[in-house]
């Protein structure tokens, strides 16, 4: 057993190459454990060039792999395991936080059914299939069924105990807490607290708003009990940092973790174009951000798939672009023996990490443009896809940044309240541009338009579709002739605004009654009265929600309409990229501690292959020029990794270079 002494003493860098290791064990599996050997254990580590590894304390099946008098020990382990990986792992310079699983736990909920979280008829709420009346000789699909973490609940109170013994045993790095339940619970603790609040039971936004902040007071405490044993060891609650429309997220759980590590497999669920949107967004609220991704082909804990050494390396390049430090996961075989294969090729890529790491953590993102963010998944991301596919560099609104952009997008769903409604309204007479899609130029009911766009609204479509017609070009990328939208856009009639585009309506919509052809209906020969783009001054109204129908469909049309009324209202953006494929990606940071902007481009498409995404490819990227306009002098202009000094000129106030071709990920840094 480690004695506790200051964790952080020997650490004063922060990980940027790390591993989260998990050990989800069975009890029907015996020898646990028993191959680990401490340098086997060492030389991985360095194989993987980590400088930190996230080892285990508990896991989904509740066992504890150290001697622990407070929580269930692995019934086929002897000897301290967590202990032994953490002598290791100081031995040799690496940080280790302490994983500790919290929503599933499979032995508490068998033995303490009390402690499961339950629906309103009371009974246990699981996630995935499993069935819990299944016979035992049955195949079980994947699935855990959920406890409930609230502050007021005995199973609060067991991980309490449970924490402190390991806060009190050894040197702890840092807490890793894992899975946190958003799914609404009406278990006895917290019946009795929706019963005090007065929470109506069948307003389900009520409930998971009251569990949410009961959630957030467990985390409270158990962050106090870390901090008062440990003050300098990082804590991190999982599952909160997502964003999107969850209780989790809107009561801000993630600002009680120290830092934010963004978890994500991009080749099965949430995809290579995640990262981006959900970095810039805890960047902006200062943290410390850590993007994690898996060693894995498709899902996690899954033992024999790899995950390519080029395609790990491409999402560690794409983390440090986004200004995360590197996090992949592995999972222990049960006899404690380090895959070494895996290492490897976790090692390749954090061989590159290792030369390019120090222009990306630390850095801020940097654009004039803005994301209002509606947490409606397919009108935020079809926002942020297009975006990332027209290299048009931005940044999520916040309270704190509307002056300093000179453009705002506000997605295709009601979100904004009476003040939002108000200081954009004033930003906007002060000069911004606005740009609004559907909805989110409305109000919740959907009843009234809450900006003057120079038209009235008059009701919804008439028709199950409808086209877009442009009135005149905006860009040679957009055909002059009707262009079909799957989803139908709002009637409104032009009051002083200038119609860019009108809708174009089909003769009836399709159903048994009426038909022709396959698909849908074909449009009239002339226009409604409707517009389909409206500008006045500086605001754009799209009456179709374009954002959702890019997520949904893809359509090249929609997102040259969009980037055509984004280059007219934001002629002069922080940075500009030419030359670069649709499937490359950029992102400007500036590192005010080093004097310097870093403008980071990747390459490499992923490739569907079945139900996964495949990065393989790394082609070379010739003629990409970048224009960059900050109000600093820019001194010197260099490549990294290769060191090589740039020429740049000066154009209209904007920094121009030539990006020398490179293969997969390059960055260009500017000192001043």
């Amino acid at each position: 057993m480690c004695s506790p002494a200051s964790p952080l003493a020997t650490f004063p860098i922060p990980p940027t190459r790390q591993v989260h290791l998990d050990f989800h064990t069975s009890e029907h599996i015996d020898g646990v454990g028993a191959r680990f050997e401490k340098a086997q254990f060492q030389a991985a580590l360095r194989a993987g060039n980590v400088n930190a590894i996230n080892i285990f304390a508990k896991c989904h099946h509740s066992w504890s792999y150290y001697l622990t008098e407070v929580g269930n020990q692995h019934p086929h382990l002897d000897f301290d395991l967590l202990g032994a990986q953490i002598e290791a792992c100081h031995e040799i310079g690496v940080r280790c936080p302490i994983y500790y699983t919290v929503g599933w736990s499979a032995h508490d909920a068998e033995i303490h059914p009390e402690w499961c979280s339950r629906d309103q008829a009371g009974k246990i709420i699981t996630n995935g299939t499993v069935d819990p009346a299944a016979k035992p000789t049955d195949p079980r699909p994947w699935g855990w069924q959920k406890l409930c973490a609230v502050a007021t609940g005995p199973y609060h109170a067991h991980m309490m105990a449970q924490v402190e013994e390991i806060c009190r045993r050894y040197p702890v790095d840092g807490m890793f807490f894992d899975i946190y339940n958003d799914t609404a619970c009406h278990c006895a603790a917290c019946g009795e607290r929706l019963g005090r609040e007065g929470v109506d039971l069948n307003d389900q936004d009520a409930v998971a708003r009251s569990q949410a902040l009961a959630i957030k007071q467990h985390m409270r405490e158990m962050r106090a009990l870390i901090e008062s044993h440990h003050p300098q060891a990082t804590v991190f609650f999982n599952s909160a940092t997502h964003v999107g429309n969850t209780a989790l997220f809107k009561e801000r759980l993630f600002d009680l973790n120290t830092q934010q590590e963004l978890e994500d497999l991009p080749t099965t669920w949430g995809g290579y174009d995640k990262l981006p949107m959900e970095a810039k967004f805890h960047l902006g609220e200062g943290s410390r951000v850590l993007a994690m991704s898996g060693k894995f082909h498709k899902a996690w804990g899954e033992f024999g798939g790899f995950k390519a050494a080029d395609a790990i390396k491409y999402e560690a390049a794409a983390m440090i672009a986004n200004g995360a430090a590197c996090n992949f996961g592995d999972q222990l075989h049960p006899a404690g023996e380090m895959d070494i294969e895996t290492y490897r090729n976790i090692g390749e890529a954090y061989r590159y990490v290792e030369q390019i790491e120090a222009y990306g953590p630390g850095g801020v993102p940097v654009s004039k443009l803005g994301v209002w963010l509606t947490l409606k998944d397919t009108a935020d991301w079809g926002v942020a896809n297009m975006l990332l596919e027209m290299h048009a560099d931005f940044v999520p609104v916040s309270g704190r940044n509307l002056a300093d952009l000179t453009t705002v997008i506000i997605p295709s769903q009601p979100c904004l309240a009476d003040a939002d409604v108000a200081a954009l309204t004033e930003w906007v007479e002060q000069g911004g541009c606005l740009i609004l899609f559907e909805a989110g130029a409305m109000d919740a009911a959907r009843t009234r338009l809450l900006f003057d766009i120079g038209a009235d609204y008059v009701g919804p479509a008439n028709f199950d579709c409808d086209y877009t017609v442009m009135t005149r070009p905006l860009s040679a990328e957009i055909v002059s002739t009707p262009f079909l939208n799957y989803t139908p856009g709002l009637r409104t009639k032009i009051t002083t605004g200038e119609p860019l585009a009108m809708i174009r309506e089909p003769y009836f919509s399709r159903t048994y009654a009426h038909f022709s052809s396959h698909a849908n209906t074909p449009y009239r020969l002339e226009d409604s009265p409707h517009p389909a783009v409206i500008r006045r001054g500086n605001t754009v109204f799209f009456a179709h929600p374009l954002d959702q129908l890019y997520s949904a469909h893809g359509v090249r049309l929609h997102r040259e309409l969009f980037k055509a009324v984004v280059d007219a209202l934001n002629p002069a953006p922080v940075l500009a990229v030419r030359g670069l494929p649709s499937c490359g990606r950029v992102s400007l940071l500036r590192q005010a501690a080093q004097n310097r902007y870093v403008a980071h481009l990747l390459y490499s498409p992923a490739l569907q292959r079945g139900d996964v995404k495949v990065i393989e490819d790394f082609l070379p990227v010739p003629d990409v020029l970048i224009a960059v306009r900050v109000p600093e002098t820019v001194k010197a202009v260099r490549a990294i990794p290769s060191g090589e000094g740039l020429d740049f000129t000066l154009r209209d106030g904007a920094i121009e270079v030539a990006v020398p071709t490179f293969s997969m990920h390059t960055a260009i840094v500017l000192d001043y």
